[in-house]
């Protein structure tokens, strides 16, 4: 029977992202300076930032790894506004936008 527990499984995710992240320290100051400059009250996902990449292209867990910790910084704020995503990976999935504090 599988483990139905919300604090280990947060603690896991974290954990992931957290070694994601570890992995590939140049991105991971990129990305965040990448969200430090972007203008007070810009509203968007991180595919918006993905398509206007032009720094070193990481693991593709290293995207929403480097999104989550702006989040827990601080830097981005997510809206109650649900968009679709438009890579042909995320399949039309939709997702919030955020709001760069």
């Amino acid at each position: 029977m599988p483990e139905f527990d919300l604090e280990k499984s947060q603690m896991l995710r974290d954990a992931g992202m957290a070694l994601v992240m570890d992995h590939n320290q140049t991105f991971k100051t990129q990305f965040e300076r990448f969200i430090d400059y972007l203008p007070r009250g810009w509203t968007g996902t991180c595919e918006d930032i993905r398509r206007d990449w032009i720094g070193i292209v990481p693991h593709r867990n290293a995207w929403g790894a480097c999104w989550n910790a702006a989040k827990k910084r601080g830097q981005l704020v997510e809206l109650p506004i649900r968009v679709a995503m438009t890579a042909s990976r995320s399949h039309g999935r939709r997702t919030n936008l955020h709001r760069k504090v």
